[in-house]
């Protein structure tokens, strides 16, 4: 059939679900257009087993029909949608199947299929399993390992794959982007770089619009080789673009995907050569709890000040909007002892001078391309300031510069805000933090020249400078 065809009729019969019901069970339809793409990608063999055991409508299994394939397997528990998928697919081994539910044997004999797939496929649903969001299963090994590995359906989705595939099969499942970094999901993150080889993953972005966050293809061979190399790829212009390889015993929980050489030689070197902001400031991370009306809300700070009052001169506490934009930056100002609000991240420390020491370099550039590069792994949607992320930044204790960064934040709480010479100290900060954490030229210049590419020019003007 006419894939256009195909195409109107599955975002028509998506449509037609309840959204609330969409996203309770985490059901969003992938294009055809991407499903083709993922699958050419694969450079599967004519020959293989295709399986895809959450098909939906079947963009995977269509796709994979119109590229020439012919042992293609596909089920979801869906029946409106597989019988939607027989009739316009023509595909015959489709089937009405909880594929979570049941396990990778049992699936395999719904199909008649004497051995594992060659390649396990698709977009499976990514929902959290709470209220009625549950599996229907007596496997309590495996309910107890999706629990402990983040408790989302695509989790489940992954153990129930690793199953479904051979013991050199691959599978390649679009999953949310932040199954790389979010702690929840550190076990079965685990899982797969100690067990299993990560052959590629393919940072595509908001792709889905209707889907909170962003997604991956991420590619696994169902096997461990300790000397892989980890291919990280960019979809950008209608492409999946190829950006480096890293070593997968590089990694150890987190996985970041490295934009570029420089990237990863820089955080290497922040992290070899410097502690962490966990291992120096020893006082509360966290939000703010004042409920009180006078309280700082986050839209009261401003970057070294408030909008509306003085800094205080003495204390012990900095301000961060918890709304974190990479068009601007964090936003910060030393606070005092004055209250704050839930929409504000504070941290504490003892001494004062600390505190603007830290704000200064939570303000540079290099801060900010380390907490957009490798605590939010490039997302470019709105993130938090949020204790876990603030904690893992590199930070030199007190070097020669200690007291020149100080001196300069001390200015810029008393200036008139982004003035002329507000700019000139800012880049006069800049330069301090380079020097402070070891950053030659040719580093200062990249770092510069990607997050003015990210920021707002409004925090980049360079005619005002």
């Amino acid at each position: 059939m006419e894939l256009n065809n195909y195409s109107q009729k599955s975002k028509e019969y998506e449509k037609s679900l309840d959204s609330t019901y969409k996203k309770d069970n985490g059901i969003f339809y992938t294009d055809i257009e991407l499903s083709q793409k993922i699958i050419d990608f694969l450079r599967i063999p004519s020959n293989a087993v295709i399986m895809d055991p959450c098909c939906g409508t079947g963009s995977f299994v269509l796709a994979a029909k119109h590229l020439g394939y012919t042992s293609i397997y596909g089920a979801d528990i869906d029946n409106k949608a597989v019988t939607l998928s027989k009739k316009e697919c023509g595909i015959e081994n489709l089937k009405v199947l909880d594929t979570l539910a049941n396990d990778g044997a049992t699936v395999l004999k719904k199909f008649k299929l004497t051995k594992p797939a060659d390649f396990v496929i698709g977009n499976p649903p990514y929902a959290p399993m709470v209220k009625d969001i549950v599996i229907d299963t007596s496997d309590y090994l495996f309910l107890r390992n999706v629990k402990d590995s983040g408790s989302n359906l695509f989790v489940a989705a992954l153990y129930r794959a690793f199953d479904l595939a051979k013991a050199d099969g691959v599978i390649s499942y679009i999953i949310p982007k932040n199954f790389l970094h979010v702690a929840s999901y550190s076990v079965l993150r685990k899982k797969i770089l100690n067990e299993k080889t990560i052959i590629s993953i393919i940072d595509i972005g908001a792709y889905f619009k209707s889907v909170r966050g962003e997604q991956i293809v991420l590619t696994v061979k169902n096997s461990h080789d300790e000397n892989s190399d980890v291919s990280i790829y960019k979809y950008a212009d209608d492409n999946f673009v190829k950006k480096l390889e890293v070593p997968q015993k590089f990694y150890s929980d987190e996985i970041l995907l490295f934009e570029s050489k420089e990237d990863y030689n820089i955080y290497q070197k922040l992290e070899s050569s410097y502690k962490r902001f966990n291992d120096i400031c020893t006082g509360y991370v966290g939000r703010g709890k004042s409920t009180n009306d006078d309280a700082i809300c986050g839209k009261d700070i401003r970057k070294f000040s408030f909008k509306d009052m003085p800094v205080p001169k003495k204390g012990n506490k900095v301000f961060i909007q918890n709304i974190y934009s990479a068009e601007a930056g964090i936003i910060a100002s030393f606070a005092g002892n004055l209250e704050a609000s839930e929409t504000v991240t504070v941290f504490t420390d003892g001494d004062e001078k600390m505190c603007r020491y830290i704000l200064g370099f939570l303000h540079s550039r290099l801060c900010n391309y380390y907490l957009l590069k490798f605590c939010f792994n490039n997302s470019k949607l709105t993130m938090h300031t949020d204790a876990k992320y603030l904690k893992k930044l590199p930070l030199v204790e007190k070097g020669t510069t200690f007291n020149q960064i100080i001196s300069i934040v001390k200015s810029l709480e008393i200036i008139d805000y982004m003035c002329d010479e507000w700019f000139e100290m800012v880049e006069s900060l800049n330069a301090l933090i380079y020097q402070t954490y070891g950053i030659d030229k040719k580093e200062c210049d990249y770092i510069d020249a990607r997050m003015k590419e990210i920021q707002s020019q409004r925090w980049n003007n360079d005619k005002r400078r």
